[in-house]
């Protein structure tokens, strides 16, 4: 299975890019072991994945044959609430 980087990955620095590369990849392994007639391939396909790296998150497209990176965005910074 093939991971395809997109132009919304530019702004993400280089470490983070790498490491949410390498986690992908893995995602990419896994998933070439799942059968091919599985439930799960239509779920994946229709709404994708997401994952948060090093305060980035990141939305993949699940295809056939390659996962896309379609998104990366910083994750906003929390505020705390008033207990």
């Amino acid at each position: 299975m093939q991971v395809v980087m997109c132009e919304s990955t530019a702004s993400v620095p280089p470490e983070i890019l790498q490491t949410v590369q390498q986690h992908i990849e893995e995602m990419a392994r896994a998933l070439g072991q799942v059968d091919p007639q599985s439930p799960i391939w239509a779920s994946l396909r229709e709404s994708g994945l997401r994952v948060e790296v090093l305060g980035w998150k990141f939305g993949i497209s699940v295809q056939p044959d390659k996962l896309v990176l379609t998104e990366a965005a910083p994750v906003p910074p929390q505020v705390a609430e008033n207990a």
